[in-house]
């Protein structure tokens, strides 16, 4: 298991973790962050999921943003593009052997689905080919960059979610909360 947002081996306090829960493609290469990571195998992860939420804002400011799940090939598991690392740590928050693992989802620009909602999306993987691409070893940090793009919006579909979602940590959870009410 891992911390999602990433904790540099020079960060003092995990609070940085906050900030860095997305790494932009545009940066990777440039970031203090990210550029020592992006091109060694062993700091590039694959993170799966079955789907994965962007909010739309309202016309109105004083209105709710509204959640937006999106969905590949169906509602099948993908993979996004990842980076991970560890470092020592003391605390709860670090595993049985004393390290600290965490790890960032890269993003992009939105497809023509994800646009109408949001002005960034994560790096989809397009499949088994692609994610074993990503974690090769040979696999160099330009080249890495270089497959950060947006899946294509026809293997995507979006639909409006519940709400209640804008209420994270609430203890509002459930299968329910996947589509938004009639």
């Amino acid at each position: 298991m891992m911390r999602w947002g990433l904790v540099p081996r020079w960060a003092k306090d995990l609070k940085v973790g906050y900030r860095m829960i997305n790494a932009k493609t545009e940066r990777l290469e440039e970031s203090r962050a990210y550029a020592p990571l992006v091109g060694k195998f062993r700091h590039r992860c694959l993170i799966v999921a079955d789907g994965f939420y962007e909010w739309m804002k309202s016309e109105d400011p004083k209105q709710p943003r509204q959640p937006w799940r999106f969905t590949v090939d169906g509602g099948e598991p993908f993979a996004f593009a990842g980076i991970c690392t560890r470092k020592e740590w003391e605390g709860e928050e670090a595993q049985e052997d004393g390290w600290l693992y965490s790890c960032t989802i890269i993003t992009t620009t939105p497809n023509e689905l994800v646009s109408r909602v949001h002005d960034r999306m994560p790096v989809i993987l397009s499949g088994a080919d692609a994610e074993k691409a990503w974690l090769d070893p040979s696999l160099s940090a330009e080249d890495a960059v270089e497959m950060c793009v947006p899946l294509p919006a026809d293997r995507m579909d979006g639909a409006p979610a519940n709400p209640k979602l804008n209420k994270v940590g609430k203890g509002i959870e459930g299968p329910e909360l996947l589509v938004a009410p009639a």
